[in-house]
């Protein structure tokens, strides 16, 4: 059984498990290590040591999280001893959230004389009063009533808990008038190379850096009598643009063997938390596996998972460097492209710097020319 007084931590980033050497040496004890997602390891401490661990976090650039505020604990020993009581409440509670896995009122608001052929619609789709909230696709809803009822402008179609609200606003859409007036303003930052103007008043220059949402082209133009008046502005700006990503990989790597001490325990998995009768052991470093099984009863969302822990030993070991840049350089590449998919194809540089005796970080830039141009309003 866990002491009282620990609270359970978690370390997130890059190399993380240095972490407990660091904290070991400071004299914090360690309880119930493990991995965790995210590249990161979770542990209890006593809670006079978290501001250490927070130290630490924030010396060597680790987020810290603290997963247990107290409460948690004593709900598992209330719920041990009234079971019966919780059992019964969870099963309501299951319920209850199976109900809200449905839509049960269908509303339509502010339709008019389109009131019919909305319910029509509706009726002909199956969209109904106990239909699956995750059989509704909203966007579908909405471009179908858009192109069934042209003389409307606005179409909302949401969720609201279990009720599905519909509601219209009559006119003709926007896309349909083409005279709106208004700027073209700048998507992004960047060195304005080439400025053309199909309407409106340009307000920069070629070879000017630009903020996005900086207006480029003004949307007024020289009447007949010299006066100035509103366009709706166009035009093309094509401008060198920069986009970056860097990516952080550690030089060290932790194998791990097994030592061939073994634990197993049962988890009950429920919609509104896991529960358990035995404690994690304690492992420095494990292995976990674990087989979900459903109880009996299909129709309730409950299941047991049997956790098998395999406690592993671990040893801190040196990677080739050239590897590992070669490996960060790939990251961050990729990395860049997701950001920014028109960087396929551009040449990338790539910078390297150490930032820390057992961390390497990459950069990755890519230079490009595209296009700007958006219209907005912004002043």
């Amino acid at each position: 059984m866990r002491n009282k007084g620990r609270v359970r931590v978690q370390l997130t980033g890059l190399g993380a498990e240095r972490a407990l050497n660091v904290l070991w040496k400071k004299g914090v004890q360690m309880y119930h290590v493990r991995r965790s997602r995210m590249r990161g390891v979770e542990m209890e401490v006593a809670q006079g040591a978290q501001k250490t661990v927070e130290e630490v976090a924030k010396e060597k650039g680790f987020r810290l999280a603290v997963l247990n505020q107290g409460w948690g604990r004593k709900l598992k020993e209330g719920l041990k001893k009234r079971w019966g009581l919780a059992l019964g409440v969870v099963l309501g509670l299951c319920l209850s959230a199976q109900a809200m896995l449905y839509i049960w009122q269908v509303e339509v608001g502010d339709a008019g004389k389109y009131a019919g052929e909305v319910r029509l619609f509706l009726m002909e789709e199956g969209l109904r009063p106990g239909i699956r909230k995750d059989k509704v696709d909203l966007k579908k809803v909405q471009e179908a009533l858009q192109w069934r009822l042209p003389k409307v402008k606005w179409v909302w179609v949401k969720k609201e808990g279990s009720k599905l609200s519909i509601r219209l606003e009559e006119g003709i859409s926007p896309q349909e008038t083409g005279n709106e007036t208004g700027n073209v303003v700048a998507a992004r930052n960047g060195v304005l190379q080439r400025l053309t103007v199909f309407a409106g008043t340009p307000v920069c220059k070629e070879g000017e850096a630009v903020e996005k949402g900086q207006v480029l082209i003004r949307g007024e133009e020289k009447g007949e009598n010299g006066e100035m008046v509103p366009v709706r502005a166009e035009g093309e700006a094509i401008a060198k643009i920069w986009e970056q990503k860097a990516i952080r990989m550690p030089l060290n790597e932790l194998i791990t063997k097994p030592t061939g001490r073994e634990a197993e325990r049962l988890v009950f998995l429920t919609p509104f938390g896991n529960f358990t009768f035995e404690q994690e052991p304690d492992y420095l470093l494990y292995d976990r596996l674990y087989t979900i099984s459903a109880l009996p009863g299909a129709w309730l969302p409950f299941s047991v998972a049997e956790e098998r822990f395999m406690e592993l030993s671990g040893e801190w070991q040196q990677r080739n460097l050239e590897e590992v840049m070669q490996e960060a350089q790939k990251a961050a590449e990729e990395a860049l492209i997701r950001a920014c998919p028109e960087a396929q194809n551009i040449d990338k540089s790539v910078k390297f710097s150490m930032i820390d005796r057992g961390i390497i970080e990459v950069t990755a830039t890519a230079v490009m020319e595209t296009d700007i141009a958006r219209f907005g309003n912004t002043p």
